[in-house]
């Protein structure tokens, strides 16, 4: 009997896109790497060794429910919602990365090329994107802001709705 393939669609992969851009030290404020996650299963996060090393920095990946007016550091508080996990983290009990903060310079992927992380599932409206400058850092944002280099950070959705195409940046 001939096998049957079948592709969900439940829950399709999507494009990667960037959050952030290599050596990029204060990141962008505007929304031009900023996503519509809305209804998202999962999304995956990778922060990639491909810069400069930094000497000091977080990124600190942040969502808004508004539309881009407010942000928070998606760190799993009540307001926010799921938070950040460690790709190996369990989903009911896993770490969260405190105050939606990745790795810190000086520990990022020095011998692998990627850092990897897990969010989601984000239900209602629902925008991402990281953030690198603390002085327009969101609520409860934590980190530092980045002095010589560092990384870039891609975001690959899980199950959006419509399908696993490229999501098209706010801006």
């Amino acid at each position: 009997m001939t096998a049957v393939h079948r592709r969900s669609q439940v829950t399709p992969i999507g494009i990667a896109v960037v959050l952030a851009t290599a050596d990029d030290l204060d990141g962008v404020q505007d929304l031009t790497q900023s996503f519509d996650i809305t209804g998202a299963a999962r999304v995956l996060i990778m922060q990639f060794n491909d810069g400069t090393l930094g000497t000091a920095g977080i990124d600190c990946v942040e969502i808004s429910h508004d539309g881009g007016s407010e942000w928070y550091a998606d760190d799993g508080t009540a307001k926010v919602g799921p938070g950040v996990l460690l790709l190996s983290a369990d989903d009911d009990s896993g770490t969260i990365a405190v105050g939606g903060a990745l790795q810190a310079a000086g520990i990022e992927p020095a011998t692998v090329r990627a850092g990897l992380w897990k969010a989601g599932p984000y239900e209602g409206p629902t925008l991402i994107r990281v953030q690198r400058d603390t002085t327009v850092r969101g609520n409860n944002g934590t980190g530092t802001d980045w002095i010589t280099g560092s990384p870039s950070v891609d975001l690959i959705p899980i199950g959006l709705p419509g399908g696993g195409g490229a999501i098209a940046a706010q801006a």
